[in-house]
């Protein structure tokens, strides 16, 4: 199945998509910081560990040529005795780098997890931290989507590190005992790192264009595999025989997805091929010239054997060197963006003021509102005033721009132009945290927390006031959800929802009593209701209007529904109309005055027989 390009990115690579290799030094500081945030004592452990066998790496060889040197020169069971002292330090440094190195492992295993668990923490801490409006951005998406999938690059980052430390202390340390022979040799094995740096340079490069690019099909692959698994999906996807298709295109994608990565790995191994063959003359001539060294007497035959020997040693540590800065030059590139994403989460709290402490009124005076993705505004010269104890109501057709509102009043999304105040203090100048405690919220699209009855509803108020006279049973009886909470298996202990075991479900009705109930026991002066009555039956939608002033008396509710024969009881209606005020007034006047509200609350009391 074909597979059309999904975004931009897909024809032209984004200018933050380049990549600059002379950022490596400043990533890998980076890095290392955030490892040590994860995990001081294990990086220091294995810090230290990588220091000790490259140390024990260089003692190694320098001990393995007097044993070979003493061999040459065994004469007799006394010549033989000679060489124990020497077999056995060599025997004894020999065991203590491999277990120095299987400690290292280890530590290394530990602080993979410590470092993957840091960054994931931090990445939920911004996605909850975030204004709401960065969800209505692909970029932002595209983000977090990349910070998600990429669970392995902590890893690389730390093995990078690592194996670059502890290939680069070999080399070292070898390259010491290579100068008591030899000093000539060190720098014709050293020009090695050239050719393998430019190599491990260019694959981090490579793999992160490649995975930049791949992002918004992963993201659409990973939506089909939530419409494939979903419990909610699977009723609709069975019903119109969906699974087959939808599993065709995440199966193209995944194709597409290879296709790519084939390209990229085969252009890689073609410049990998050129600097290994580069390598290999480097090292050849480097023997030739220990071999070269022997043959004029320079060197003794056991010097030209452990300085063959360390050859084959630098060559193979310079070859992990190469394997460790490519995963760290690709983890490198990935910090860049995950550091960047923290950027996003950066909210200037010092600067923001406290919550007025009463309430008296919110006002909206001339707000216009246009999402991210949207060409037209959503909100266009709104102006509406809500104050201490009125029942208010927002009525339209859908996409009126009514939820909209809602959660410009709430403060969740800032407007563009307009300005919205609490008690006269503009809300944008008050700590989101300190505004979310005055104000509850229940939106149309309410979620189905899988926690237990009790919890369900304490959501609603976290931080409950000592002595609050409102208890979780209080807000399910004013909701009516006490009556099927009582009947389940445990009461307000049993754990609702099917996803786990024990867990009951409920009808959509009942979910949506749970979310009133929520509300309910939320103890904040405004309460916002995104259509609070959508799944429930015609007697329980009508039972709950009649009530809702006294449900919640004291407090101040803005109501929002398309249902225009629900809001007669409301102190005062707003009539929004594409984004904009078109009329308001109390129930009586707008039905008075013929006009929008009027026409549409008679079509649809007549297609409900509603009376009048």
């Amino acid at each position: 199945m074909a597979i059309d390009p999904v975004t931009i990115y897909d024809l032209q690579e984004r200018e933050d998509a380049r990549v600059d290799v002379r950022q490596l030094p400043r990533l890998a500081r980076y890095g290392v910081r955030l490892t040590l945030a994860a995990g001081r004592r294990e990086f220091i452990t294995s810090t230290v560990l990588q220091v000790v066998s490259g140390i024990a790496l260089g003692a190694t060889l320098v001990v393995g040529q007097q044993v070979l040197q003493a061999l040459l020169e065994v004469e007799g069971a006394g010549g033989f005795a000679s060489l124990l002292p020497s077999a056995g330090l060599l025997a004894v440094l020999t065991g203590a780098s491999m277990f120095a190195g299987a400690v290292q492992r280890e530590q290394q295993e530990i602080l993979g997890e410590l470092v993957s668990r840091h960054m994931q923490t931090q990445t939920l801490e911004v996605a909850s931290r975030v204004d709401l409006l960065s969800f209505e951005s692909p970029e932002f998406h595209n983000r977090l989507q990349r910070v998600r999938s990429s669970v392995q690059q902590p890893l690389n980052m730390v093995f990078g590190v690592s194996g670059l430390s502890s290939a680069l202390i070999g080399v070292i340390g070898v390259a010491v005992a290579l100068v008591a022979i030899e000093p000539l040799i060190v720098p014709m094995v050293l020009v090695v790192l050239l050719p393998a740096w430019l190599t491990a340079s260019r694959r981090g490069q490579s793999f992160w264009r490649y995975f930049w690019r791949m992002t918004p099909k992963d993201r659409e692959r990973d939506y089909l595999g939530r419409l494939l698994t979903g419990r909610d999906e699977a009723k609709e996807v069975r019903a119109f025989g969906l699974g087959q298709h939808l599993l065709g295109r995440w199966r193209a994608l995944y194709d597409d997805r290879i296709v790519e990565l084939r390209k990229v790995a085969r252009r890689q191994l073609r410049f990998t091929l050129l600097s290994t063959l580069v390598i290999a003359l480097l090292l050849g001539g480097t023997v030739l010239l220990v071999g070269w060294l022997a043959t004029t007497g320079a060197v003794s035959l056991s010097e030209a054997g452990i300085a063959i020997a360390g050859i084959a040693v630098i060559g193979s540590r310079l070859t992990a060197a190469g394997w460790a800065a490519a995963s760290l030059s690709e983890a490198g590139f990935y910090l860049e963006d995950f550091s960047a994403f923290l950027a996003m989460g950066a909210t200037p709290e010092a600067q923001r003021a406290g919550a007025p402490p009463g309430f008296e009124s919110i006002s909206a005076r001339d707000i216009t509102f246009t999402y991210p993705s949207g060409e037209t505004p959503a909100l266009a010269d709104v102006s509406i005033e809500i104050k201490a104890g009125e029942v208010v109501a927002l009525v339209g057709e859908n996409g009126s721009g009514k939820s909209t509102l809602a959660k410009v009043l709430a403060g969740l999304y800032t407007p563009q132009s307009g300005s919205v105040a609490w008690d006269g203090v503009d809300i944008a100048s008050i700590d989101q945290t300190e505004l979310s405690r005055k104000v509850a919220v229940i939106f149309q699209d309410f979620i189905r927390y899988h926690l237990s009855a009790e919890q369900n509803i304490g959501l609603g108020n976290i931080s409950p006031r000592p002595g609050a006279a409102l208890t979780v049973e209080d807000a399910a009886e004013q909701a009516g959800a006490d009556e099927f909470v009582g009947k389940l298996p445990q009461g307000f202990q049993t754990l609702l929802g099917p996803e786990f075991l024990g867990g009951v479900d409920l009808s959509i009705g009942q979910w949506q009593r749970m979310a009133l109930a929520r509300a309910f026991f939320r103890d904040a002066p405004l309460v916002i209701l995104d259509e609070p009555t959508a799944s429930l039956d015609a007697r329980a939608e009508h039972d709950l209007f009649v009530r809702i002033r006294n449900l919640l008396a004291g407090r101040t509710v803005l109501l929002i529904s398309h249902r225009f024969s629900s809001v007669r009881n409301a102190d005062r209606v707003y009539v929004l109309h594409d984004g904009r005020v078109t009329e308001s007034g109390a129930h009586a006047e707008l039905v008075a005055a013929g006009g929008r509200y009027a026409e549409l609350y008679a079509l649809q009391a007549a297609a409900y027989q509603d009376p009048a």
